[in-house]
């Protein structure tokens, strides 16, 4: 009597030495059997396919958000795969910084109609925080950190680049006139350089000024209420039926001037 197979004694340990053999199960099947077999060993091969894929996918992803500066890169890809808060908590202040500056240099009409309002989000909930990092990083982007500066140049700064980013340019009007900067200026305030892309005029109290040939951008005297809390009103105007008045209100913060808050009083 030959020996049992490894086979035949597991099942003689198990109590199952009456199962029938697979030679024996493999030559009761017909042809519907065998199509069940082999559909089963189909689903399960599948199954353990997408349950590694997915997991990969997965692992993957997380790999990259959970570094910021692979996030960073896919936000320049695309700026609206996240949330402003989400941006602003998973890259911290130094790597929103760089995507301020890097989205206010771009020039395409689709990244700048989803950029818009992620970046005045994002200025807005920088704002309402009081830490140094946060304060820091606005005053870096409004390239207020020069203390020795006289405060309303600052504060005009700021405003010119909290309305149009860091480049401060106005696209010109339509016969290719450029944007011009207008300044209305306190006796005793310093005339300074504010970096507006175009011509900038200062306008002394009383001094008549004709009217533009292109689009402009005209700002107020600036309104102390206290040495650490000014107001300041904008008029941008893009062409002569497109255009729109803004208030800013800005406090100084750990010494430097931080836009808080912004009401539009009329819009064409």
């Amino acid at each position: 009597m030959p020996d049992p197979s490894p086979l035949e004694r597991i099942l003689q340990s198990l109590g199952l030495e009456g199962f029938p053999s697979l030679e024996r199960i493999a030559q009761s099947m017909d042809p519907i059997a065998w199509t069940l077999v082999l559909l089963l060993l189909g689903a399960v091969l599948m199954a353990v396919y997408f349950s590694l894929s997915t997991r990969y996918a997965f692992a993957r992803l997380d790999e990259v958000e959970a570094t910021p500066e692979l996030l960073l890169f896919r936000l320049k890809q695309d700026p609206a795969q996240m949330t402003p808060q989400s941006i602003l908590n998973r890259l911290g202040g130094e790597a929103t910084l760089e995507l301020l500056e890097f989205g206010d240099q771009m020039t395409t009409t689709s990244w700048r109609f989803q950029w818009s309002a992620i970046r005045e989000e994002l200025l807005r909930l920088l704002s309402r925080q009081d830490a140094f990092g946060p304060i820091h990083v606005l005053g870096r982007y409004y390239q207020s950190t020069d203390s020795g500066e006289q405060d309303s140049l600052r504060i005009r700064r700021t405003a010119l680049i909290h309305k149009l980013g860091q480049r401060r340019y106005l696209e010109p009007g339509a016969d290719g006139s450029p944007a011009q900067l207008r300044l209305h200026r306190h006796p005793a305030e310093q005339i300074g350089e504010v970096g507006f892309d175009g011509p900038t005029i200062w306008i002394d109290e009383g001094q008549e000024i004709g009217d533009p040939n292109g689009p402009l951008v005209e700002m107020d005297v600036v309104d102390f209420a206290t040495v650490e809390d000014a107001t300041v009103r904008m008029r941008i105007q893009r062409t002569p039926s497109a255009g729109g008045g803004f208030v800013l209100r800005l406090e100084k913060r750990r010494k430097i001037w931080v836009v808080v808050s912004e009401a539009i009083e009329w819009t064409l």
